[in-house]
C-alpha cells in the first residue's frame, strides 16, 4: 500500500491584485456550509435532514501588524474586493517529495468588520478583519474543486452544477 501525504503549510494573500506577502498572519477561508432542515412525518420512525440551501460565508483575516494600507481597504462596507489566497501543496511518498501543486482560492466580498486594534505593552498590535463572501472558488493544480456564488445561484462541485435544475425550475 502506497501512502501519499499532502502538506499545505503556507500561503500568500492578495486583495484586488495586490500581494500582501507577510502582512497577513492567518486567513480562514470559507467553503459552502450546507443548511439543513429536519423532516419528520407521521409513520416515520425517525427524522431526516434535508438540504435547504447554503449558509452565509465569512472569511477572517488576522493581520500581522498595524498596516494603514490594508486598514484603509477594509474600512468601506460598500466596496467589493477580489481576494486570492495562493499556496503550494507538497505531496510526499516513501520516496520523498513527489510533487508541488498550486492551490488557489478566489473569493469576492466586502469587509464586514475592518477590525479592532488591540494594544499591549511591548507587543505587536493585533487586528482581525471579517469579510462577507459572495463568491468563492477553490482550485488545486488547475482543477476546480468547487465554485459558489450566492447572487448567481451557482454551486458547482467537481464540475457538476448542483443548482442547474433548481434554476430551470425557478425560470431563470
Amino acid at each position: 500500500m502506497n501512502i501519499q501525504v499532502n502538506s499545505l503549510t503556507n500561503a500568500n494573500v492578495y486583495i484586488d491584485g495586490v500581494g500582501l506577502l507577510g502582512r497577513a498572519e492567518e486567513i480562514e477561508i470559507p467553503q459552502p456550509r450546507h443548511r439543513m432542515i429536519d423532516y419528520k412525518g407521521l409513520g416515520m420512525a425517525g427524522t431526516a435532514e434535508l438540504w435547504s440551501g447554503v449558509d452565509k460565508l465569512e472569511a477572517r483575516i488576522r493581520w500581522s501588524s498595524f498596516d494603514p494600507q490594508t486598514l484603509t481597504v477594509a474600512a468601506s462596507p460598500f466596496q467589493t474586493h477580489s481576494f486570492q489566497v495562493r499556496g503550494s501543496l507538497e505531496q510526499y511518498t516513501s520516496q520523498g517529495r513527489s510533487a508541488e501543486l498550486p492551490v488557489v482560492y478566489l473569493m469576492t466580498g466586502v469587509f464586514k468588520d475592518a477590525g479592532v486594534s488591540s494594544f499591549k505593552q511591548q507587543a505587536m498590535v493585533e487586528t482581525q478583519s471579517i469579510v462577507s463572501v459572495y463568491h468563492c472558488e477553490l482550485y488545486v493544480a488547475g482543477t476546480q474543486i468547487y465554485l459558489y456564488d450566492v447572487f448567481a445561484n451557482v454551486y458547482v462541485v467537481g464540475g457538476v452544477d448542483q443548482l442547474s435544475q433548481f434554476r430551470v425550475n425557478l425560470g431563470g
